[in-house]
């Protein structure tokens, strides 16, 4: 067995700076890295970033998931993407949404497109215990942020049909990510979408009075203005007349 490939397994996914640590010499380590890429026991996925390979296969033995929390040291899976991860998305969408503090170029590896999407807070991005080189918004954070960004959750159909595997969610985490963002209309929003699925996720009407308390006077729209053509005095919100009539048309993969 070649120097080395044993500590590739063990790393999994690495930079430049990690092979220097092993070999103590960064000449040494770039030859490394050409060779063990020429013999296909390691795959670069972009710019920095390599992946250990299948002995058989020579495939990246890493998931989609893993890359996107490695692209730098402040990217995690948001939005749509950390749907999927807690197996709540609807369609299979062959692209990633990756949150950072730091902007990246949108890449492709192996048919997923890998792009960025700005970091509003650090808040709520947790390790999973089962997958310590994952980093992903905790269930409730991605609840407001899907939210807050439809268009980076799929769009309003896929946002309905994700909420609807969702059996329970912590409201006080809910209240706190609305309290963290702090926008009327993200108030107004989620008490509106929210309120179709109040019971599959056992939302109160505590919550509900909570978000009514911040929404103020404006009346906005929760898609373009054809679509949202019922107005909800309630939420002083326009919106389609049924966003649950989504659940009964059939769906088809993002492919």
């Amino acid at each position: 067995m070649p120097k080395y490939i044993e500590n590739i397994h063990e790393l999994r996914i690495f930079g430049k700076r990690d092979i220097v640590a092993l070999t103590s010499d960064e000449n040494a380590a770039k030859e490394l890295l050409r060779r063990y890429k020429r013999q296909r026991h390691v795959s670069q996925i972009r710019r920095d970033l390599y992946a250990a390979t299948d002995p058989a296969s020579k495939a990246p033995v890493v998931s989609k998931f893993e890359i996107a929390s490695r692209i730098n040291d402040s990217a995690y899976l948001a939005y749509h993407s950390a749907l999927e991860y807690y197996g709540l998305a609807n369609q299979v969408f062959y692209e990633m949404v990756v949150a950072s503090n730091r902007r990246f170029s949108s890449f492709e590896h192996d048919g997923i497109r890998y792009f960025y999407a700005e970091s509003k807070t650090n808040i709520g991005v947790v390790n999973p215990q089962t997958d310590s080189l994952v980093k992903v918004t905790e269930p409730e954070r991605t609840v407001i942020d899907c939210i807050d960004r439809i268009d980076l959750s799929g769009g309003l159909e896929e946002l309905v049909r994700c909420f609807s595997l969702i059996t329970y969610i912590s409201e006080d985490g809910l209240a706190k990510y609305l309290s963290t963002f702090d926008k009327q209309f993200l108030y107004q929003k989620a008490g509106f979408i929210l309120g179709y699925f109040r019971a599959e996720m056992n939302l109160s009407e505590h919550f509900f009075d909570f978000c009514k308390s911040k929404t103020g006077k404006s009346t906005r729209y929760l898609t373009n203005s054809q679509e949202a053509d019922t107005y909800f005095n309630q939420w002083r919100l326009c919106a389609p007349q049924n966003i649950l009539s989504f659940l009964e048309q059939g769906g088809s993969a993002n492919v």
